[in-house]
């Protein structure tokens, strides 16, 4: 409830009958763009409340008589109490109508955060939202979900990820053994830190819309250190060769796809003939996970396999579809799905005879061919979608050490943008 607003000139109707009778009313402030005024009347005077946001829109509502004559009924008649109380309700009603916007009444909790924040997301495109929303649901809400922003703390915060990092592996819904190797540990502190970043970016958005006053509760928590190691499982060159052999004919053009771009799936399962460009030898990124564009320059072989892949094609067909299916209790969409994906890549990587990955790591792989060819770090990450080099060199500059100490991108990858025929990348 908000504290009543103490006023000299307006409290008591003893101060009032000190007042001039005026038609501009004498106001006080009770919140930055609230106020309750006083209209003094030659018979009495009478409360109004105004409302004005950023934009600089405002909005007046008559609240009743002040009670200088009449004693005050909390209907008709207001007192200065009163009339504070009746226009904070008001202004619930005034914000909606100028912002289109509902204010939350009553305790604001995790759970309400939560599903604002979704919401949000939803709206601006966010195309995991259904991955976020069931990390919520099985690591967050069970244990945050009703617990009030207002009483939320930083210890509180990193008991619930010490209950995370100890909990096991959840496969299919179902929770595994508790993690009992280093590995396993660092592993689990490492899954606490990501879904922490998941109620992290809805409490801030709580904040943002101001739901809560301040950030203080979580702005200070400590994620886990001591969580991350380079990748090391990159596939060589035979390796390569292997898994794409044993792939059936669809997966095939897809794992080719992925080693020749580096392009994440979700990327790939959306291109359509269209976006490979002949002309400049690259493939155009429409939506990336940061929601920006890109185009990925190619290899020469990876020109001549779009080239080959787009012949013949409309320009809105699809370039990878779903032609092999051997699920019987399922149809076949022809659309490739995470879970798909997940189940084939495993089976050819045993047909291989190499460790089982996903397909994120043909990823990894692309990323560390072009680290050990040599190629600029900053042309790496422009290839990856990344914004700056940082990601690239947590993960792939140890590989730069190993990298031959001369190399020439035109003999063997084309010329990349910004280089000239001539240029040659020392190490």
């Amino acid at each position: 409830m908000s504290r009543t607003k103490i006023s000299g000139q307006l409290g008591t109707r003893t101060d009032r009958l000190q007042l001039q009778a005026r038609t501009s009313p004498y106001w006080v402030v009770l919140e930055k763009g609230r106020a309750l005024g006083y209209r003094k009347g030659l018979k009495g005077g009478t409360w109004i409340a105004r409302f004005h946001d950023s934009a600089a829109q405002r909005a007046y509502k008559a609240l009743g008589a002040a009670d200088d004559i009449s004693d005050a009924d909390g209907a008709m008649v207001l007192s200065f109490s009163q009339a504070q109380e009746k226009a904070r309700e008001w202004f619930r009603t005034a914000y909606y109508q100028i912002t289109g916007e509902r204010v939350q009444v009553g305790v604001y909790t995790v759970r309400q955060a939560v599903e604002d924040y979704l919401a949000d997301r939803e709206r601006h495109g966010m195309e995991n939202v259904d991955r976020v929303r069931k990390d919520f649901a099985a690591h967050v809400l069970p244990t945050l979900g009703n617990y009030p922003l207002e009483r939320l703390n930083r210890k509180k915060i990193e008991d619930w990820m010490t209950v995370v990092a100890a909990s096991g592996l959840r496969r299919r819904g179902k929770e595994r053994a508790a993690p009992g190797t280093a590995d396993q540990k660092r592993s689990r502190k490492a899954t606490a830190n990501r879904i922490w970043n998941n109620p992290r970016a809805a409490l801030n958005h709580a904040y943002e819309e101001k739901h809560i006053q301040t950030d203080a509760g979580w702005a200070d928590v400590r994620a886990f250190r001591g969580t991350q190691v380079a990748r090391i499982h990159f596939l060589n060159v035979a390796e390569q060769v292997r898994l794409v052999n044993v792939c059936p004919s669809d997966f095939r053009q897809l794992v080719q796809a992925g080693l020749f771009t580096g392009a994440r799936e979700s990327e790939l399962t959306r291109l359509v003939a269209e976006d490979f460009d002949a002309v400049n030898g690259s493939v155009f990124i429409e939506f990336s996970k940061n929601r920006k564009s890109r185009h990925i320059y190619l290899t020469t072989e990876g020109q001549a396999f779009f080239q080959e892949l787009v012949a013949g094609l409309e320009p809105s067909a699809p370039l990878f579809r779903r032609t092999q299916y051997d699920r019987k209790d399922r149809r076949n969409t022809g659309e490739w799905t995470r879970p798909e994906m997940t189940r084939t890549m495993r089976t050819v990587c045993d047909a291989a005879k190499i460790p089982r990955m996903v397909f994120h790591e043909l990823r990894h792989t692309y990323a560390s061919m072009l680290v050990n060819a040599g190629v600029p770090l900053v042309f790496v990450a422009q290839q990856l979608g990344h914004a700056n080099t940082r990601q690239v060199e947590k993960h792939y500059g140890h590989l730069c050490q190993a990298a031959g100490p001369t190399f020439r991108w035109t003999e063997r990858w084309g010329r990349p943008p910004g280089l000239s025929r001539v240029d040659r990348i020392q190490m």
